[in-house]
Formats: C-alpha cells, sequence, structure tokens
C-alpha cells in the first residue's frame, strides 16, 4: 500500500485527533493550513501562505508542513518557483479537519499549549503538555524556533508550562546563576516574550551570545545581575534595553 493509498483511508478528523495527540503545540498550524485551503478559490495553496497564517496564530518557529502530510491532514500537490521551489498543498477532507477543531473547541479561539488531550475515550483534561527543547539558542534578536533545531519535545506540567503561552526547554551552561538555583546541566523552561520585569531571571543575547540574568535597573541603566558564589561573575551593565528571548519559569535539575 502506498503512502497516499495509506493517507486516503484516514479521514480529515482522525488525522487532526491523532497529530494533535503527538503534539498540541500543532494546533495553530493545523488551523492555519484550514483556514487557508477554505479561502482559496481553487483546490492548491502554497505552503508559505500557511505559514503567514500560522504567525497570525502565535507561531514563532518554522513549521515542517511535512508533519501534516505524513498525518494526512495535507497532500502535496505540486511545486512553486516563488520563494525557491516551495510546495502547494490540498486538504481533501477539509469538513473532517473543521468537524475536529470545532469539537477542539477552536472556532472562536484556542490555547497553543492546550489542557485537553484526545485519547480513545474521548476528550480529557491532561497534566502535561509537550514542550520544545532546543540545543542551541545562539540567534539573537529571537530563538531559532526551527523544528529543524528542536532536539526533543519533553513533557511538562501545565501548572509550568500555562495554555496560552509558548515556552522551550534549553539546558543551563556554567556557574553564573547557581546561587538562583541554576547549575550547569540544569533544564530551564523559558516562556517566550521580549520584555520582562526587575528581578524576574531572563533570556537575553548579547553580541551575538544568549546568557541567562536576573534583570535589575539602577537609574538609567539595565543591568543583568549574576547570582553565584563564583566572584568571576560580574554585573554586565547596559545603556539600553537587551534583546530578551523570554523569561525563566523553572529548571528541572540534572535533567538526563
Amino acid at each position: 500500500m502506498s503512502m497516499n493509498e495509506k493517507h486516503q483511508q484516514i479521514s480529515g478528523y482522525d488525522a487532526v485527533m491523532h497529530l494533535f495527540r503527538e503534539y498540541p503545540n500543532w494546533l495553530p498550524v493545523i488551523i492555519a493550513a484550514f483556514e487557508e485551503a477554505s479561502n482559496t478559490k481553487g483546490t492548491r495553496f502554497a505552503g508559505a501562505w500557511v505559514l503567514e497564517r500560522a504567525k497570525k496564530h502565535g507561531i514563532h518557529w518554522v513549521p515542517n508542513l511535512r508533519k501534516l502530510v505524513a498525518h494526512g491532514i495535507l497532500e502535496k500537490d505540486g511545486d512553486s518557483s516563488r520563494g525557491g521551489r516551495r510546495a502547494y498543498y490540498s486538504m481533501s477532507d477539509k469538513e473532517g479537519v473543521r468537524r475536529a477543531l470545532s469539537e477542539l473547541d477552536t472556532k472562536e479561539g484556542f490555547e497553543l499549549y492546550s489542557s485537553i488531550n484526545i485519547n480513545d475515550s474521548g476528550i480529557q483534561k491532561k497534566s502535561t503538555v509537550k514542550v520544545p527543547f532546543y540545543i542551541n539558542l545562539a540567534s539573537c534578536g529571537s530563538p531559532n524556533m526551527s523544528e529543524a533545531h528542536v532536539d526533543d519535545y519533553i513533557e511538562v506540567d501545565i501548572r509550568l508550562a500555562k495554555p496560552g503561552s509558548n515556552y522551550y526547554l534549553v539546558r543551563a551552561d556554567g556557574d553564573s546563576m547557581n546561587l538562583a538555583g541554576i547549575n550547569g546541566g540544569d533544564l530551564v523552561l523559558v516562556r517566550e516574550q521580549n520584555h520582562a520585569d526587575v528581578g524576574q531571571k531572563v533570556v537575553a543575547c548579547l553580541d551575538g551570545n544568549v546568557t541567562i540574568k536576573e534583570l535589575q535597573r539602577r537609574g538609567d541603566y539595565v543591568v543583568l545581575m549574576p547570582r553565584s558564589d563564583n566572584l568571576e561573575h560580574k554585573p554586565i551593565i547596559l545603556s539600553g534595553n537587551p534583546l530578551i528571548q523570554g523569561v525563566v519559569v523553572a529548571t528541572i535539575p540534572n535533567f538526563q
């Protein structure tokens, strides 16, 4: 049986439910694809259009639409020379996808990290969500959120990764924040945002590098303060605001 024949046997409803069960953070991408499929005049639409819609739904990483194809939600339908041969797609069972999204209560809005789970018994509340773990966030300005840079997805309690916000995980390096409970090798849960309050621990960009420090202010200056028993670490004093990638929510010590 070919892959296409296999997909033809999977309804849009089941395809959405299967993908959501494995990757709940892909729900906005499914919504963007459904909107594009519903609004296009023909049957085909460019993947680039879906990605632009996904940004409006809060997706700050670059989803590879092959995942939607692999789960049977989309079918690849030729290539385009626009933007470097970006693929065209189609959605054969829009009604099934619409029914799944409606059942997930996404018609009027949605939470990026949903607090519900899909299993054989139906829809139930869940206690954890899958959060992407990135090995390298060396890209300043905004983290490199392409799925190609995701090392793994890790289950995190929704009391920490609360629905409605974007989160990611990185591994701490060094001892500059050990007095704040962040040690080298710990896994750090970060809520994506470009601002922070005084006293919060932030992931900030400095000269092309990413660092975790406590945000403080001294008069007209911003101070990125280490919290360490190693006196070699000095406060970083800035005349302007740093580029902030997120705020530290929690740490998981010595996560393997």
